[in-house]
């Protein structure tokens, strides 16, 4: 296979009759052909036999040419279980056998090798072998035994050379004993000379039968006064550690064990990292392990087994059914682990050790943003103002006129006296409370807007109210006051007037404030023929409100009287401590702003997630704020970055602003095919984001909590004019609201026009939902499995629909977590949708209309589904989408506390992430580009994660079959599809439970296969026993263990082959 590229440049068969059960490459030198890159001396056994052989390669005459030669095949005596090359002639290798015998393949006489028998070992039964061939003169062999045991010996390569006459001999260093079962892997580590182990300078891992790797030390094999290799051929030479009992070692130098593989064990190997040693182990249960070896600090005076331990890094589950049967490791000269595994599925796969510490080729990337890092980005600081003159702060750049009106957030007590000079006005005093709450503008040249609310006690009058609202804008630099409509005290209705502060200049200048901290402000507005002049008094220290006063002067023909008001900060969110010093100069008090934000933004927490682009999304915070991330870097991996490093994924982050309305909750939504976002809070508020000035604008109003928010992209009308339906449900209202809008509407700052509303059944809570525009339907999916359509052929009334067909039997009880429009059919003018629900399936139904001739007006349209399938992950399958590059159907979800992206075209998994679970704010974005690339944002532990994966997690070079044994197998009769084309099937049944339907192409593809497989089917719980087809090939009967028998009726579904 081409590494580049994945694709089978070459085969070659090796042996008649006899599955390969190792190959060995090293590099050679090329002393053949000028125009060839390179020659790799190759060594490859299987069962008793053996033969060595040369791959030529070259691109020097276009594409890439590769020549293989194999020598004559050796059979020896017994099974062969490891191999390796002479370092110094590296066309002899030797060979160790299962009865622990090393056999020399010497290639004196080309083009015939000849075996020679050069040692034997300590007499014992083998399952795995590491055998190793130093550039010291000494061969070391690790053998693991059919009875748990680990030896370790050697012996001179004296022998091996083919003119040696002397009889060799061997010498047993160790023989661990620990394990509880055979032992079916052994691997020797490098020197660890350089790796922070102290004493421990090479170690021997081993896995088993008991599910557990074992690391052994074996440092004192070690020659004294070298830094590398195994040293000399003489175990005399050896020197071990001090403080040891060496004949005690065989139990005693165990370092580490762990136990991971949910079974058998049956390879380890070694790989490089920025941290040391780390490990994969290889298991039946189809899985690779990633493992690192930590040496953890001696707390006492501890033996050397009780100061290391291995740590789990990653999980890589590429395989279906049981056993990784192969691996090969390499590292590129980038420095990136390439691996790949091949199954007992003959799945062949590649894919990228990811050092968790320290960075790979730039597939995957993760990073992290606490509340804090994104204060800080936002004009916040880490440090505290004893800090100040250590640590300077860049300063703000918001203007005195901002800092006041960000200053008025928050819930005030209000004292009111109002003295009148006419009996016609009352005099008294006023009592009560005061809010300016944060909300999106309701008109587009603001940048920000509080709805200001008093309630209170007059002495003339119980329950006074009064309702307006404060705005500022940026452009000019202003703040400004206007009145609500009384009818709903929501809506602007006209300017009341315009605050225009005595000191304009920037908080950041020295002499910006006056001495006592007070800054004062005023305006003038006539009311028909009365004269209005309010008067501010703020006492305004560095960045937040301890009080103010507000004085309105009024008169009148009728009017002509006083009003001061006291306002006094009920909550202290935004107060320094006592404790803390008042700033007294500029640096303090712009270290105290951004101490201020720090804190507003250490009481937040991150909530509800939606994309905005790939490389964009916006989240909400309990605080309402709305603030939008940006992804700046898309190569690299370091979640944690090194001191004096830079973050190769990057976020920069925004606030487009702060709202009351989205601190109790909040639902944010993306319109399926565009970038329409929708945000709804607990008023019953429906805004959309205005990416281009990072705005929320206001435009319906529910007046009820809202539960459900979904948008949909209409394919209908003029391509210059974007047109969007946007359904609503509320919390405990038995109807849904569907408005329509378009492009004008949300420039426009018009309100939406008259929503149609879908009267919901009883207990119906919506979860989902689409919108079928070929058909005219509504489909909408609920909490307790029930699905319900809506066709507007159906309206009773023009702005209302009742459900003209319910479903309860698609997904059980489970909530319906996904209704996905997929494509239309021409031929039947049908529509294809995809329904996921919590019990772990996925369907595509066909919904097409029915004729006038048998139309029901309670069923104008008929769903029929036509696939039903388990993906391997679940049971929380939560969004899916059709790749517009390769119209690969493509789920997502969890398994367990692990985020998955399946390719349920492909039947691979292309990324997961431990996120922790369902249960996390989250949201996934696939790049829709043929990649199998996408993003991942979640919240764990009030910390923001970024994972974004350029490709998927592996690349699948041969995609293989069952993943066990073959037990059935069925053709089908000659098919004619509905394009008059002939089609035949082959059905077949593995032990792994799983059904696959093949199509035979006549000859091999790429991959080198000449079978396509066209759907796999999961439902039964044993291995298959039986397989027919009915006579017309329509229907499928399989049986199966524990009585099982199923009947399947398959068809052809569109982007996933075939479907039952």
């Amino acid at each position: 296979f081409e590494d580049s590229s994945g694709r089978l440049i070459a085969i070659k068969r090796v042996f008649e009759a006899q599955a390969i059960h190792g190959i060995l490459a090293i590099a050679a030198l090329n002393d053949h052909d000028p125009d060839l890159d390179g020659v790799t001396e190759v060594l490859i056994w299987g069962g008793r036999c053996v033969r060595l052989g040369l791959i030529r390669y070259g691109l020097a005459a276009g594409p890439l040419r590769v020549e293989i030669e194999l020598k004559e095949e050796l059979i020896l005596d017994d099974w062969i279980l490891s191999g390796c090359f002479d370092p110094l002639q590296k066309h002899d290798a030797l060979v160790l056998t299962a009865h622990n015998v090393a056999y020399a393949v010497l290639r004196e006489k080309e083009p015939h090798p000849i075996p020679k028998r050069v040692v034997a070992g300590p007499d014992s039964m083998l399952y795995s072998a590491h055998i190793e061939w130093d550039e010291h003169g000494r061969i070391l062999v690790a053998s693991g035994t059919v009875f748990g045991e680990v030896l370790l010996w050697s012996f001179a390569d004296s022998a091996v050379r083919a003119n040696a006459v002397s009889p060799a001999s061997s010498h047993l260093h160790h023989r661990f004993a620990g394990h509880e079962g055979s032992v079916f892997g052994v691997r020797i580590s490098p020197d660890l000379w350089e790796q922070g182990f102290g004493d421990v300078r090479r170690l021997l891992a081993s896995c088993s039968d008991d599910r557990t790797i074992r690391l052994w030390d074996i440092s004192d094999i070690v020659p004294s006064g070298t830094n590398c290799g195994l040293g000399s051929q003489h175990d005399k030479n050896s020197t071990p550690l001090p403080n040891k009992d060496h004949k005690s070692r065989s139990s005693a130098n165990c370092v580490a064990m762990i136990m991971g593989h949910a079974s058998r064990i049956w390879d380890v190997r070694y790989h490089t990292s920025s941290h040391g040693i780390a490990m994969l182990s290889f298991g039946e249960d189809g899985t690779t392990q990633a493992w690192q070896l930590i040496r953890d600090q001696p707390r006492s005076n501890l033996i050397l087994s009780d100061m290391f331990f291995l740590s789990h890094k990653d999980t890589y589950a590429y395989h279906s059914g049981k056993n990784i049967w192969a691996n090969a490791l390499v590292q590129r000269q980038d420095g990136t682990q390439i691996v790949c595994t091949g199954g007992a599925d003959g799945r062949i796969v590649q894919f990228d050790v990811l050092d968790k510490h320290g960075s790979t080729d730039g597939v995957a990337l993760t990073n992290k943003w606490t509340m804090q890092d994104i204060a800080v980005q936002l004009g916040g600081s880490r440090t505290t103002l004893d800090d100040a003159a250590a640590a300077p702060v860049p300063s703000p750049t918001k203007t005195l006129c901002k800092h006041v009106f960000d200053a008025l957030v928050g819930t005030w007590t209000i004292e009111r006296e109002i003295r009148s000079a006419l009996p016609t006005t009352p005099s008294g005093t006023f009592n009560g409370e005061a809010q300016f709450n944060s909300r999106p503008p309701t008109a587009p040249e603001f940048d920000n807007e509080y709805l200001y609310i008093e309630n209170g006690k007059f002495s003339t009058d119980q329950g006074l109210t009064f309702t307006a609202t404060r705005r500022y804008q940026q452009a000019s630099d202003l703040m400004s006051a206007w009145f609500v409509k009384p009818d709903d005290n929501i809506v602007v209705d006209y300017l009341f007037h315009e605050i225009r502060l005595d000191d304009r200049n920037n908080l950041t200048t020295r002499d910006s404030l006056p001495a006592n901290g007070v800054i004062k402000a005023s305006s003038y507005h006539l009311c028909v023929k009365d004269h209005y002049t309010p008067s501010y008094f703020l006492h305004l220290m560095s960045d937040y409100l301890q009080d103010w006063k507000l004085t309105y002067e009024v008169k009148g023909p009728q009017k002509d009287y006083v009003a001061e008001a006291s306002y006094a900060r009920k909550e202290n969110t935004f107060h320094l401590s006592n404790d803390e010093k008042l700033p007294t100069t500029s640096e303090e008090k712009n270290l105290s702003v951004q101490i201020s934000l720090d804190r507003q933004f250490k009481e937040d927490s991150l909530r509800s997630y939606v994309f905005l682009t790939d490389e964009s999304f916006l989240v909400t915070t309990a605080q309402g704020r709305v603030l939008v991330g940006s992804l700046l870097s898309s190569a690299g991996y370091r979640p944690e970055t090194e001191p004096g490093g830079v973050d190769p994924l990057t976020v920069e982050w925004k606030l487009a602003g702060q709202y009351e309305a989205l601190k109790s909750s909040s639902i944010v939504a993306q319109a399926v095919g565009s970038n329409l976002i929708l945000l709804g809070g607990s008023d019953g508020i429906i805004s959309f984001h205005d990416r281009s000035r990072d705005k929320v604008l206001p435009r319906m109003h529910l007046k009820r909590k809202l539960a459900f928010l979904y948008a949909q992209k209409l394919l209908s009308g003029p391509p210059e004019i974007q047109a969007h339906f946007v359904l609503a449900a509320c919390l405990g209202f038995p109807i849904a609201y569907v408005y329509e809008i378009s492009d004008n509407d949300l420039r426009d700052d018009s309100v939406a026009r008259q929503p149609i509303r879908l009267t919901l059944p009883a207990y119906f809570v919506v979860t989902s939902a689409c919108y079928l525009s070929r058909l005219r339907t509504w489909v909408l999916g609920s909490r307790n499995g029930v699905v319900a359509l809506y066709a507007e052929s159906t309206a009773q009334h023009e702005f209302m629909l009742e459900p003209c067909s319910m479903l309860t039997d698609i997904h059980g009880q489970d909530t319906i977590t996904i209704i996905q429009w997929l494509s239309d059919h021409d031929e039947n003018e049908a529509s294809y949708v995809l329904t996921a629900g919590r019990d772990g399936n996925y369907a595509v139904h066909e919904i097409t209309p029915i004729s006038a001739r048998t139309l029901n007006e309670e069923a104008p349209v008929a769903l029929h589904t036509v696939h039903r399938s388990t993906p391997p992950f679940g049971p929380n399958i939560e969004g899916a989408v059709l790749d517009s590059q390769t119209q690969d159907l493509i789920l997502w979800g969890f398994r367990s506390k692990v985020f998955v992206v399946w390719n349920a075209s492909k039947d691979m998994e292309t990324m997961n992430v431990d996120c922790g679970g369902a249960h996390r704010n989250w949201c996934y974005s696939p790049h829709n580009d043929g990649s199998n690339g996408g993003t991942f944002v979640w919240t764990k532990a009030s910390v923001c994660y970024v994972h974004s994966q350029a490709n998927a997690s592996h690349r699948v070079l041969s995609s293989g079959g069952h993943g066990r044994e073959i037990k059935a197998m069925a053709i089908s009769p000659i098919l004619v599809k509905h394009d008059g084309v002939e089609a035949q099937y082959i059905a077949t049944g593995g032990e792994d439970t799983t059904i696959r339907i093949w199509s035979y192409l006549g000859q091999k593809d790429e991959s080198g296969s000449a079978f396509r497989c066209l759907g796999t089917f999961r439902k039964h719980t044993t291995g298959i026993q039986q397989l027919r087809w009915s006579a017309d090939g329509s229907l499928l009967f399989s049986a199966a263990g524990c009585e099982e028998v199923f009947v399947w009726r398959v068809q052809p579904v569109p982007f996933l082959g075939i479907g039952a």
